[in-house]
């Protein structure tokens, strides 16, 4: 099926690429995976789309531009989503014929194409191009959750997973656990003719007036309502400001432009609307006819019409969101404006008109936002993903890197292992299990040493670190029950409750800090931080562990299934509430890093432990266990295997109820021995090793 070459310079890769929509329907995501499917096929690559047959009108087989394009019957819509009964069989015929699938999300058959794609051993590039995000309503809602669980199951099915910026990666639960490969699409607009802009603009009766655009699918996720609404109080402060929008007011899926008709009516003739623009030209004079360009989004992947518009000569204001910032962010042309504020936009815009920055010069946004580039990234990813095992974050050739690239810890000694075995011998919770030694690892405690247990708790980390070295060590919490809990079972500690997020201490008095489970329940964890920071001694490590925000859907599957239909998780204690319990937050491994950072650490190692767990176990060791343990609700025989602090004193059996019950939850556990071989991407904890520098700053 592969061409034979001698180096993977010269593979030629025969791509079959999905989609719902392909040309000639108009959106973003469209137009990128035309470029992306033509630019390769210009460069010798064999492309095939199989899309949707949208409208009955199109050709359900032929060439454009060099690639092949498969339409398929659809049956109906639901939503967005096309109905495609033919999609599965025809992509298994297909399949089989080329070297790699390449599937533009957000798509309905993402899962299945993906599913079908690594069951015949074909690799799988999943470009992200947007978090699925619609109006409100119960079949959007439906649909929503739909999508939300199929794109979730086949990012991590895929081989290698890009999206449009690493600011969008890092920000998207979908893609920040698979350490997604950023880059830009390839973005193309001819140069625009300043004749043909002018004499548009006179015919419009914008001659002489300051002109701000806007453009695309009048949608909400567009936050074109927050500019309606910036409109009037723009020209309180410019009075001859006019207003001019290029898009699609009728869209199908969504009837937003209806519900925003009042706005756009009532105000009068300082809005025009020219239409959807779907000649490339006309486009590029619209844009030159502009002196500011407007993206008020509050949702927004790329968006290429700001790129377009600096292009075309026109400086931009622009949301301040995630992956709608890259192109200010990068080319310093253009202002960010808070998204969601009518008031902060208009004040944004207002500026810009008085004091105009220097025209965006094209040849600078060329070399930052190079479409050739663009080609040559995807091109040099399918022919790695064809030539070989690729596992995301792992690319740096391509500009991916690891967030973290640790120095190797000296292995805990035999003795301290052994130790931990017996000291955690009824622990029932796998993932507190995996922690603990390499929590322990990351101190490398010494007799000397002076220890803060932050957040101790009930102090069973405390005994631990005192069974191990002895280390002078200070236990706090606000907890007051808990201290007392930690009394009772003598801990080795000097327990204080305190406010952590202010600290009793003196500057530098601590060499080692442990904040196990605390840093999510802080209203502040930068402060939080920030006050470890101040305590601990220069050359001074903090070990940490959080819940990780993508954790496996078996460990908690009714909060998972809440977050991935779009309902907030459950937070307060109760029977039912898992890892999301009494938590601020969760953590995914960029914002740990982030953090720290921005507290004055140096993160030196990550750790993400733990994928596989029975069914619910957060609940059953969380909800059910550990209040029947601290209420005195179990006999004591089966007090005796279940409590952490008895484990060395335990003289239950292995027939034992709760040891039995224990057992089986570490056979279980046995699986995540190899589960990074594996290549699972979500996990119950997130660990990091901080150290504060010898000089700091």
């Amino acid at each position: 099926m592969r061409t034979e070459v001698t180096d993977e310079a010269g593979i030629v890769v025969k791509i079959l690429t999905t989609l719902n929509f392909y040309h000639p329907h108009w959106t973003g995501l469209t137009v990128y995976a035309q470029r992306i499917a033509e630019g390769l096929a210009r460069r010798g690559h064999e492309v095939t789309v199989l899309t949707s047959q949208h409208s009955p009108e199109l050709a359900r087989d032929e060439v454009l531009n060099g690639v092949c394009v498969v339409r398929l019957p659809v049956a109906g819509r639901l939503s967005r989503a096309m109905l495609m009964p033919g999609f599965a069989p025809a992509l298994a015929r297909a399949v089989g014929r080329h070297d790699v699938l390449h599937v533009h999300s957000p798509s309905t058959d993402a899962l299945l194409a993906t599913a079908i794609a690594r069951a015949r051993r074909k690799p799988v590039v999943v470009t992200h191009q947007g978090d699925v995000v619609l109006p409100a309503g119960a079949i959007n809602r439906m649909v929503q959750g739909v999508m939300q669980l199929n794109l979730g199951a086949a990012i991590r099915l895929a081989t290698a997973v890009t999206t449009h910026s690493d600011d969008y990666a890092r920000h998207s639960r979908f893609l920040a656990p698979v350490a997604a490969i950023g880059i830009h699409p390839p973005t193309e607009i001819p140069e625009p003719r300043p004749a043909a802009a002018a004499e548009w603009r006179a015919e419009l009766g914008l001659a002489g007036r300051p002109v701000v655009g806007f453009a695309g699918r009048f949608v909400e996720e567009k936050g074109f309502d927050v500019l309606l609404r910036a409109m009037p109080l723009v020209r309180a402060e410019v009075p001859d400001a006019r207003f001019v929008f290029a898009g699609e007011t009728n869209v199908v899926y969504e009837q937003f432009f209806e519900r925003c008709r009042h706005l756009f009516e009532g105000l009068g003739d300082s809005l025009v609307s020219v239409g959807l623009l779907l000649d490339r030209q006309r486009l590029a004079d619209f844009y030159a006819m502009c002196d500011l360009f407007v993206l008020p989004s509050r949702s927004d992947c790329f968006a290429a019409v700001q790129l377009e518009a600096l292009l075309c000569g026109t400086p931009v204001v622009v949301s301040d969101i995630p992956g709608a910032r890259e192109v200010v962010k990068i080319t310093g042309m253009g202002c960010l404006a808070p998204p969601d504020d009518p008031q902060a936009l208009a004040a944004a815009i207002v500026a810009s008109l008085r004091h105009p920055a220097p025209p965006p010069v094209r040849a600078q946004v060329v070399a930052a936002f190079d479409p050739v580039v663009a080609i040559d990234r995807y091109e040099a990813l399918l022919q790695a993903v064809v030539s070989g095992p690729v596992v995301n974050g792992q690319l740096s050739r391509l500009g991916s890197a690891p967030l973290v690239q640790p120095e190797p810890l000296p292995p805990l000694p035999a003795a301290d292992r052994s130790k931990m075995q017996a000291l955690l011998g009824n622990e029932a919770d796998i993932a507190y299990l995996r922690r603990v030694p390499r929590l322990m690892q990351y101190l490398d405690l010494q007799a000397d040493d002076r220890v803060l247990d932050c957040g101790c708790g009930m102090g069973f980390l405390s005994m631990v670190m005192g069974e191990l070295r002895g280390p002078t060590i200070v236990g706090v919490d606000g907890n007051a029950d808990r201290l007392r809990w930690a009394q009772r079972e003598r801990v080795p500690a000097h327990l204080t409750q305190v406010d952590i997020a202010a600290l009793p201490f003196p500057d530098g008095c601590f060499n080692k800090v442990l904040l196990s489970e605390v840093l999510e329940h802080l209203a502040d964890d930068t402060a939080g931080l920030r006050e470890l920071w101040r305590i601990l001694k220069p050359g001074g490590v903090v070990a940490v562990s959080v819940p990780h925000a993508n954790y496996p859907f078996l460990w908690d599957p009714i909060n998972k299934t809440r977050e991935l239909c779009g309902a907030t998780p459950m937070r307060s204690s109760g029977p039912i509430t898992g890892q999301w319990s009494n938590h601020e937050r969760l953590y995914l491994p960029t914002e740990l890093r982030d953090v720290a950072r921005r507290a004055g650490f140096v993160v030196t190692h990550l750790d993400q432990l733990t994928h596989h767990s029975a069914p619910f176990h957060h609940q059953l060791v969380y909800s059910i266990g550990k209040p029947l343990i601290e209420r005195g609700l179990l006999p004591d025989g089966l007090l005796m295997a279940a409590d952490r602090f008895s484990a060395r004193r335990s003289t239950a059996g292995r027939l034992n109820p709760v040891s039995v019950a224990v057992g089986a939850l570490r056979a279980i556990d046995r699986l995540n021995d190899s589960s990074p071989a594996r290549g699972e991407r979500s996990y119950v904890s997130l660990l990091a090793r901080l150290h504060k520098p010898l000089e700091a700053p």
